[in-house]
């Protein structure tokens, strides 16, 4: 019998707190951030695309030695979960004040770099964290690490990755898809020389939205992007 009492008491502190987290869907907007995730819990682990990167730069020794780097600053994570085999890659969305306010895990084909599936972070870190207030949509991946370079906007995190291996004169941020491109985000980098890189599925949406303001670049309408920056990496990487 007093088991049974320990039980009813347990399950009745469980329902509590589910209470509590289902009581905070109805934050204030000013709170309504992803709780504070520590950057060092989900950062250096290797996943699908630093495996494909590392087949990218032809496993030279010199870009493995940058490829690691990149994954301390971009603080790249991995899931256990596989998809066809391929670990699950955490690409975190870090604001200006150094907050993980969202992000994906996407799970790479590691031969080809082709995006297998794309899932949100907050599911694979705690599941009852899937409510939107949560997470900042309006945060580049990569914002974090702004400076006073000049600022190339691409579509997907890994030609963000890409891109600061080949060029890292240039600080690289990426939206993920096309259509998350907003004015709040692009305000941001007012006063900057920015350009953006669409490719055929964005330029249209990217250039009647932005060319008055910004540079748009046509020139990966036709050519993959990230092909042309795995040829600057690999030269890069010659002696």
């Amino acid at each position: 019998m007093h088991k049974c009492i320990n039980c009813i008491k347990h399950m009745e502190n469980m329902e509590n707190q589910d209470l509590k987290r289902i009581s905070a869907a109805k934050a204030a907007p000013n709170d309504r951030i992803l709780i504070d995730i520590p950057k060092l819990g989900i950062g250096c682990h290797y996943s699908s695309l630093t495996d494909y990167l590392d087949k990218a730069v032809d496993y030279n020794p010199k870009m493995l030695s940058a490829i690691d780097y990149l994954i301390m600053r971009f603080h790249l994570g991995a899931v256990t979960k596989l998809v066809n085999g391929h670990h699950g890659t955490v690409l975190p969305r870090i604001s200006r004040n150094d907050k993980v306010v969202g992000g994906s895990v996407l799970y790479f084909d590691t031969d080809s770099g082709v995006a297998l599936r794309r899932e949100s972070l907050v599911e694979h870190l705690y599941s009852w964290y899937c409510f939107d207030y949560y997470t900042d949509d309006e945060v580049f991946f990569g914002e974090h690490l702004l400076s006073n370079k000049p600022v190339a906007i691409v579509q997907e995190e890994k030609t963000a990755l890409l891109g600061t291996l080949a060029e890292p004169s240039i600080d690289w941020l990426a939206v993920g898809e096309g259509c998350n491109l907003t004015d709040d985000m692009m305000a941001k980098l007012e006063g900057k020389r920015v350009v953006l890189f669409p490719d055929d599925m964005n330029y249209d949406y990217w250039t009647e939205k932005f060319k008055g303001r910004f540079k748009v670049d046509n020139g990966f309408i036709q050519h993959d992007i990230n092909e042309y920056l795995i040829d600057k990496i690999r030269s890069r990487g010659r002696p």
